[in-house]
């Protein structure tokens, strides 16, 4: 067993380390000197799956589903709630989402804060939308089952299922005093990630960005193009519910409202920092009004964060959820994938995002009392130059 062990051992730290050789190929006496420690730091693990396969009384223990529990549990031990392993059937999921725009489930955007299954926020005209899912919900059960201990991708591939088919989700909601239990049923989510409309008897552009997808930079532009040829007072962008998403499309998005300077700086873990500027444009420099609240994380926080310090237009709702890390997608061999977070990102004056958010220039609640969209009613008043301070 022992000589099994050994071989077992080196073939796989070979492979574990495959990048480091590569980038490294030259001798470098610290370089080895890090490889021998990882070397010997790496012994147990293996040591743990040998006896595993020759000890355990269940035969049929597969070497994959080792693994795959062992990366979930590095994972883990991150402390990061946005840092995670996708199974293969969930990557293919997940890049549908992205890149199709399209699958069956909820449309519902989730992470684990403090050890809670908690809501980002719905997808705007989804399943969870409909159902009053709000952002910052926690959901406690799902079908009855707790969610104490899950991972986003166990829950994920729970939501995610066949049109149709009826889910359960109890949630904690900070204003109740007693759980909610839901039934959702699945359908085809479709993200539209931008729409368009005139209001006000077409004095204002009201554009609603639902994601940050690779169709988004691209819808965004079609749309000012044609605002060009109208005699507008305003724009509003709307934010709220919009969970994020790509950080080149937060560029792209930004950039179509500032004409230069710098969008989002990123701070990688070796303190590396990258600047990344506007892409610039040719449209005209209409007031601007951008919408928020819990549910504008990331991708949108970057948007909202950059057109607040450059002044470019005025931020109007809540404050945002405050997810200021950037992921990174690396793809394993068996199509599987982990999302780690590399980098952190902070807006053009430096300010920090993560765990904090953004706040409006105008702090404007909804209630759930309220008939009528106030947040959306303030900035038309302040477009059209009303007072909206007035009681």
């Amino acid at each position: 067993m022992k000589k099994n062990l050994k071989i077992v051992y080196y073939l796989c730290v070979v492979l574990l380390l495959a990048g480091i050789f590569l980038v490294a190929p030259v001798y470098n006496k610290d370089v080895n000197s890090q490889n021998d420690s990882v070397f010997n730091e790496l012994e147990p693990f293996f040591e743990a799956i040998s006896i595993i396969r020759s000890e355990f009384i269940n035969k049929d223990v597969k070497v994959d589903q080792l693994v795959q529990g062992a990366i979930k549990g590095m994972i883990s031990e991150l402390d990061d709630p946005y840092s995670r392993y996708v199974d293969p059937l969930s990557f293919q999921r997940e890049q549908e989402d992205f890149f199709i725009g399209h699958f069956d489930g909820l449309g519902i955007e989730i992470t684990i804060v403090n050890e809670k299954l908690t809501v980002i926020s719905p997808i705007e005209d989804t399943p969870a939308d409909k159902a009053g899912i709000k952002a910052g919900d926690i959901i406690v059960e799902i079908d009855g089952e707790t969610t104490k201990g899950i991972t986003l991708d166990e829950v994920l591939n729970i939501l995610r299922g066949e049109k149709g088919t009826p889910v359960t989700i109890t949630i904690e909601r900070e204003d109740e005093e007693e759980f909610l239990e839901i039934e959702i049923i699945r359908d085809t989510i479709t993200v539209e990630a931008v729409k368009e409309e005139l209001i006000e008897n077409d004095k204002i552009g009201y554009i609603r960005i639902s994601r940050f997808n690779v169709n988004t930079g691209p819808g965004l532009k079609k749309v000012l193009d044609d605002y060009e040829k109208l005699s507008l007072e305003g724009i509003i962008v709307d934010l709220r519910n919009n969970p994020g998403g790509l950080l080149e499309s937060a560029i792209e998005v930004a950039s179509e409202f500032i004409k230069e300077g710098d969008i989002v700086r990123i701070k990688s873990g070796n303190n590396i920092i990258r600047f990344y500027e506007s892409y610039g444009n040719n449209n005209p420099s209409l007031p601007l009004v951008v919408l928020v609240n819990m549910g504008s994380a990331s991708a949108s926080e970057i948007v909202a964060g950059a057109i607040q310090d450059l002044n470019r237009g005025t931020i109007i709702g809540e404050n945002t959820f405050g997810k200021g890390l950037v992921q990174q997608v690396y793809s394993l061999s068996d199509d599987s994938a982990v999302i780690v977070s590399t980098s952190e990102y902070y807006t053009p004056n430096g300010r920090v995002i993560n765990g904090i958010g953004i706040e409006p220039d105008i702090i404007v609640q909804i209630d759930k009392d309220d008939e009528e969209d106030v947040q959306l009613k303030t900035a038309i008043d302040l477009l059209l130059g009303k007072d909206i301070f007035k009681e």
